[in-house]
């Protein structure tokens, strides 16, 4: 409110405030502060949870990328694809004795009966195994026999009417379910230590340098000294050879 003020010739007048002694100026100046520290407020907020949120993703895209090159060394340790010149060729064979390079070729083969039951042998006395159209656990017979013959040497096959020997293909990789056969350690086999397990039938698991020379089979026969799994180390360059239908390396 204006105040009334007489001079000293006692002419009266009104004094009139500054306009900054005047409340509602500086209500307006403490909203309008208000408002402008609000508003830096904000922006820092959102620069906070904008750089937080980069900093995430950014964490999270390491991550998965951390993940995918985990995944990515995991599948290269654990599988590998190696060609191996192979010069077989399929031929199939009745009961008799044949000289591979002569009446079969040198090469790697998986043998199959395809008529009767019999033996498989050779003069050294590497193969010997029983062969058939059906497996039977009781006989030691199986369906096929996976194998490397050797210009010169002699196989034998022995009452089985019908016998297909079929080339392996080239590209050899790692396995860990193995039928009956002779497997390279480094080439088929993955070098490491491994509990072997019968998974089907039953007969000897044996190693080229000797290290392994055991009965396996489903179930346990101590009668036969036959066992249902081993715990080994198997080495680069060994050939381990199983006489089972079938066999599962679980590494250790």
């Amino acid at each position: 409110m204006a105040k009334k003020m007489t001079d000293k010739d006692g002419n009266t007048y009104v004094q009139v405030k500054p306009w900054y002694k005047r409340w509602w100026v500086w209500v307006i100046i403490v909203i309008v502060l208000l408002i402008g520290f609000g508003s830096m407020g904000s922006d820092d907020d959102s620069s906070s949870s904008s750089s937080s949120s980069n900093s995430s993703s950014s964490s999270s895209n390491s991550s998965s990328s951390s993940s995918n090159s985990s995944s990515s060394s995991s599948n290269s340790s654990n599988t590998t694809s190696k060609t191996v010149k192979n010069t077989a060729k399929e031929v199939t064979l009745g009961t008799g004795t044949y000289k591979v390079g002569q009446d079969i070729k040198p090469g790697r083969y998986t043998v199959t009966a395809t008529s009767g039951s019999g033996n498989f042998t050779n003069k050294s006395g590497s193969i010997n195994t029983i062969l058939g159209t059906d497996e039977d656990d009781d006989a030691g017979q199986v369906t096929s026999y996976t194998v490397d013959l050797h210009k010169g040497e002699t196989i034998k096959l022995e009452g089985i009417q019908s016998t297909n020997f079929k080339p392996t293909p080239a590209n050899r990789s790692y396995q860990v379910t193995l039928s009956a056969g002779q497997w390279k350690v480094g080439q088929d086999i993955k070098p490491g230590r491994y509990e072997i397990k019968a998974t089907q039938g039953s007969g000897n698991l044996t190693t080229s340098d000797g290290d392994v020379n055991e009965i396996l089979g489903t179930e346990a026969d101590s009668d036969a000294g036959q066992v249902t799994h081993i715990t080994t180390d198997l080495s680069d360059g060994q050939t381990l050879d199983s006489e089972l239908q079938q066999i599962q390396l679980i590494k250790k």
